[in-house]
């Protein structure tokens, strides 16, 4: 466990075998990114994600297979082997989201989806809408579903 920025820019000079675990998922900001510079550029490196990538993050620019992505104004080749675990998500899937909803006591007057992207959130207000009758939205995309 590294606890201080000290610590943490340590793990970038071993050069045996090192798992480093990042907070930050998508590669947004962080220490996470100091690790990307020491390690994207270095064939033996595995770079692994076990959770989603929104468009326009450095983590999904990394796992769709961008050969040079930029970190802190640098550009860097990707030379790491990319991998990706999918099952680790903290957040609730639809099926989940939706047995949430459906548990609720009085109906909620308006749906807001602010989450996801905007196949699926505009998607998802439709399935609430259409399945069980909420007036739903996903405001980011000026997506409306009401009723009747």
């Amino acid at each position: 466990m590294s606890r201080t920025t000290t610590q943490s820019k340590a793990i970038n000079q071993i050069r045996g075998t090192v798992i480093i675990i990042a907070g930050s998922g998508m590669c947004t900001g962080g220490r996470v990114k100091h690790h990307l510079v020491a390690n994207i550029e270095r064939k033996e490196s595995t770079i692994l994600f076990v959770g989603y990538q929104a468009k326009g993050t450095l983590g999904r620019q990394i796992l769709e297979g961008e050969p040079e992505v930029r970190i802190h104004g640098e550009r860097h080749k990707v030379k790491a082997r990319i991998e990706k675990i999918n099952g680790f998500s903290g957040h609730a899937d639809r099926s989940e989201l939706l047995d949430w909803i459906k548990a609720f006591k009085t109906k909620p007057k308006r749906v807001f989806i602010t989450h996801g992207e905007e196949d699926v959130a505009t998607g998802f207000a439709g399935n609430l809408s259409g399945q069980l009758g909420f007036d739903a939205i996903a405001p980011e995309y000026q997506q409306t579903i009401e009723l009747g």
